[in-house]
């Protein structure tokens, strides 16, 4: 019998946690939204209690959907900048290197903090073109080591901007606007009417630790207010996506424009500097 490795994650670095699952889950069906064969792996090497998390569905579908349209952005990115580096901020236990087939880039890297890379470490070790950086998203040191290559960069943020607050995730967007000439960035946006609900959440209320929701924009296009150097590239609104997936209740309420703003997580492109 494998030794399982005892989760030390706690509060936001333990939602990472939630995604792994839901990916796992996900991959039991006959119709899965995307398969992610490392995270199979990953579920089975650690000591945590994932059934707690079960009846989530409308998580798990979210989670997966996410996923499916951001790895598709990247497919996109990567057509028409094949030597692009690439790096994920707030990465968890993402193995999204392995599930694009380890695109030839000329690099990509994988950023958390350092309680989470220990444990990434350990469960999916690095390679010559994939590494890992144990550092906050806020530190300035990562823009520096992307930066060097002189190649595209594309930033992906995925389940991470929702926790901070406004003030700090505008003044992230200002650091991106002084400090990448160029460079475009993948995100995700929380439905609206969420923040300050995470009590509410499907997935979250099973989580024993504080986790708050802090940051969403009914209109995303508030954000070219905030740097003349920000535009929005793409919005996908997520229930379009589910594949008749989410409860009927939503996908009713969906048809109301009122609902459908507020109630929607959507995965924006932003470009900087274009």
């Amino acid at each position: 019998m494998v030794q399982k490795i005892t989760n030390k994650l706690t509060n936001v670095p333990e939602t990472m946690l939630i995604t792994l699952w839901a990916k796992v889950a996900e991959n039991k069906r006959p119709d899965a939204l995307l398969n992610d064969e490392k995270a199979a792996d990953i579920i089975e090497k650690i000591d945590y209690d994932f059934s707690k998390f079960e009846k989530a569905t409308f998580s798990q579908v979210g989670c997966c959907v996410r996923a499916m349209l951001i790895d598709d952005e990247i497919r996109l990115f990567l057509k028409e900048n094949p030597d692009a580096v690439i790096i994920q901020l707030g990465a968890g236990l993402d193995a999204r290197y392995d599930r694009l087939h380890r695109p030839e880039v000329t690099h990509w890297y994988d950023l958390d903090l350092p309680e989470a890379i220990e444990l990434r470490r350990a469960l999916l070790p690095e390679t010559e073109r994939n590494t890992y950086i144990a550092a906050s998203l806020f530190d300035d040191g990562w823009i520096a080591q992307v930066k060097q290559h002189d190649k595209p960069v594309l930033i992906v943020i995925e389940g991470v901007l929702m926790y901070f607050s406004s003030e700090e995730v505008r003044a992230f967007f200002d650091k991106l606007c002084q400090r990448f000439e160029k460079v475009t960035v993948l995100f995700d946006m929380l439905a609206y009417a969420l923040v300050g609900r995470s009590k509410q959440h499907d997935s979250l209320r099973k989580m024993e630790g504080e986790v708050q929701f802090k940051w969403s924009l009914l209109d995303v296009k508030q954000m070219e207010t905030w740097n003349s150097r920000l535009c929005v590239g793409k919005e996908y609104y997520m229930s379009r996506y589910y594949k008749g997936r989410c409860p009927l209740l939503f996908r009713v309420l969906y048809k109301i424009p009122y609902f459908f703003r507020r109630f929607n997580q959507r995965v924006i492109r932003l470009e900087i500097g274009q």
